[in-house]
């Protein structure tokens, strides 16, 4: 998506929201609209609705759409606080990490912040298109300035945290809805429509607020990984700025949050479960206040009941992972690939791969594996819960590794994209 078509031309889904939007609420054009051309399109003053549609949408503009229209009462600052402190006082596991950090109450430095017209529409579309929209966005900024204290950032970067994670997924309004739904399973291929939104994201936030360009470049990474397996870059280590690095823990962790299943054990466990994919010292913010909280009297001594599942979901899963390297290494071996990028494309797979099968191993997975292993038979709730946090988490990661390959594959020539297919969909599968 370039940058031009951001900022000079109408994105179709984000003018439908605005226009759906328009149906609640007045929204209306704070200055004279024109197309590229110098012709009005919408006077000041006037009220935006599905009339302008084609208007809008035919055209070039002259200046930023965005910028041009404002939502009555729309979200505010002061909106945000209050659900902050909402959040902060009812979220157990988001309460329980703001106990561990001292200073400035993170509710403080987020009522402190300021957003436009711009901004205050994205949000109040936010707000609107579901219960725990605004609740997540709000929830990774609090979660942002918490890590961000933890990791030694100054009160200024704390400041360009709650920025970041306050707008973080606004390049999800650009994004066609059909690949956003909440029970949609994507496919690698679906992946293209949905990697772009931080990118849309960093160039709506440069090109229509006055922040310091670490917002927008926190904003662009907050998918990125340490360890190089995030998107849409695959940048890893240093080369993601301090606030990205804060913003992609955060975001993890917020979604996390929001599972009443021992939210802060299933935190610590996704962080742990690829050592390197996130920076240390963030994730140890979690386990601090996991320790906290089992401190205040909560108990992981419950007894559960294996439903005989178990063992099968961790041996496929097994299976998974080693026929996905033995199919790796055939194709190496094979004449199918012969450029440089396709063979490096599989030996990045192979290095996350050996990477997924030792926390495999690490997280205590592979005991079950033994010819008459008794793991299940302890009836505990604390191993079936980490075995089957280990075994979702562990999917992901394999499913992100479908995604990259085929996102990369686009580039390669037909046949050599036609002989990942099956080692794709093997990735991608249950």
């Amino acid at each position: 998506m370039p940058e031009e078509h951001v900022i000079t031309s109408v994105n179709k889904y984000y003018l439908d929201k605005v226009l759906s939007l328009a149906e609640q609420a007045d929204i209306t054009a704070t200055e004279d609209i024109y197309d590229a051309r110098g012709m009005k399109l919408v006077a000041k003053g006037a009220k935006i609705s599905r009339v302008l549609q084609e208007r809008l949408t035919m055209r070039k503009l002259s200046k930023p759409f965005e910028s041009s229209i404002a939502v009555d009462s729309g979200v505010s600052v002061e909106l945000i606080a209050a659900e902050a402190q909402r959040i902060a006082d009812t979220v157990e596991p988001v309460h329980s990490i703001m106990r561990t950090v001292g200073g400035v109450s993170p509710v403080q430095i987020l009522s402190g912040i300021q957003f436009g017209s711009a901004m205050s529409t994205m949000l109040t579309i936010i707000e609107r298109g579901g219960q725990s929209a605004l609740e997540h966005s709000v929830m990774v900024s609090l979660l942002s300035i918490c890590l961000a204290r933890k990791f030694g950032l100054s009160m200024t970067d704390q400041t360009v945290v709650a920025l970041a994670g306050l707008l973080h997924d606004i390049g999800e309004l650009y994004i066609d809805p059909e690949y956003l739904q909440n029970n949609r399973r994507l496919y690698p291929h679906e992946w293209r429509h949905v990697v772009v939104h931080p990118r849309i994201g960093q160039m709506l936030i440069s090109g229509l607020e006055n922040y310091p360009a670490s917002v927008a470049q926190a904003v662009y990474e907050h998918h990125e990984r340490f360890d190089g397996g995030g998107y849409p870059r695959q940048i890893a280590g240093n080369s993601i700025s301090p606030a990205g690095q804060v913003i992609s823990v955060a975001e993890m962790i917020a979604g996390i949050f929001l599972d009443k299943d021992k939210p802060l054990q299933r935190a610590e466990l996704a962080l742990k479960i690829l050592p390197g994919e996130f920076a240390r010292e963030l994730g140890a913010v979690v386990s601090v206040a996991m320790q906290s909280a089992r401190g205040d009297g909560q108990s992981n001594d419950e007894s559960g009941e294996p439903t005989g599942e178990e063992r099968h979901r961790v041996q496929a899963m097994y299976d998974r992972i080693v026929s996905v390297q033995k199919l790796g290494q055939e194709l190496l071996d094979g004449e199918g690939l012969k450029s440089k990028k396709a063979r490096q494309m599989l030996a990045d797979m192979e290095r996350r791969m050996i990477g997924i099968r030792r926390a495999f191993s690490s997280t205590g997975l592979d005991v079950c594996l033994h010819e008459g292993s008794r793991f299940f038979e302890t009836r505990s709730a604390q191993i079936l819960f980490e075995t089957a946090v280990a075994t979702s988490e562990i999917q992901w990661r394999l499913r992100d590794v479908a995604r990259d390959l085929s996102l990369h594959a686009s580039v390669l020539d037909e046949a050599e994209a036609e002989s990942l297919h099956a080692l794709i969909e093997l990735l991608d599968g249950e």
